[in-house]
């Protein structure tokens, strides 16, 4: 006999859930922006200073014959080199330059990417291909866009699942919430539940049980990133 996750209660005249579906990971190619404008190795500074400026970007990528990334120039490298003393001549892209740049492909998931920012404190990274040659830029805005909508996303499926047919949940008590990834469910069933088992919640991989509240149904953090 099948049972309702939230409250024990026979469920075979109702639909059957699903099983849960392995997380859909969000990717690079699907927030990046493929409007890259990168500078050669012999741009001089002025150049890169009014690329940088119509771009709005804060880095631009330094760029190859073959279009592979050499390296990267921020905005604080103009104006570093900007205030300081240098010798009498000409400024390059390949003087002012961070080599080697790091990158990201269009396959790395969102997390993999947010790890890379984290860890060498960048605000934008270049996207390139298998052979390095540029695709796009990826900043913390499209990665931070790219969380909120995962976060939307499982908290969208948990309610459609807790609302399953006798799952005993009273709809208007229900409240859920996702934030980075973990995932809290709080409400009320109409009978009393049986055990202290946790919800049925989502696409997650993996969940952490709450003590339920008192007449509510388990509260539930799951984790939906690793």
């Amino acid at each position: 006999m099948k049972h309702s996750t939230l409250d024990g209660t026979p469920a075979d005249t109702f639909p059957a859930v699903e099983p849960a579906r392995p997380p859909v990971r969000t990717r690079v190619r699907d927030c990046m922006s493929r409007a890259a404008v990168a500078v050669t190795p012999r741009t001089d500074f002025a150049t890169m200073s009014a690329v940088l400026i119509a771009s709005r970007r804060g880095i631009t990528p330094v760029v190859g014959a073959d279009g592979t990334v050499a390296g990267v120039v921020a905005a604080s490298d103009l104006l570093v080199a900007h205030a300081a003393e240098v010798p009498d001549r000409e400024l390059l892209a390949r003087d002012l330059m961070t080599s080697p740049a790091v990158t990201v492909t269009e396959d790395m998931s969102v997390t993999e990417a947010v790890a890379l920012v984290a860890e060498h404190s960048l605000h934008h990274l270049p996207v390139v291909d298998a052979d390095g040659r540029l695709t796009g830029l990826l900043s913390t805005h499209d990665l931070l866009d790219a969380l909120r909508r995962e976060d939307e996303a499982v908290r969208s499926e948990a309610f459609a699942l807790a609302l399953t047919p006798g799952s005993g949940v009273v709809p208007a008590s229900l409240h859920i919430r996702c934030e980075r990834g973990l995932l809290s469910i709080t409400g009320r069933t109409r009978t009393r539940t049986r055990g202290d088992g946790v919800a049925h919640c989502s696409s997650s991989g993996r969940s952490v049980e709450s003590p339920r509240p008192p007449g509510g149904v388990p509260r539930v953090r799951a984790g939906t990133r690793p």
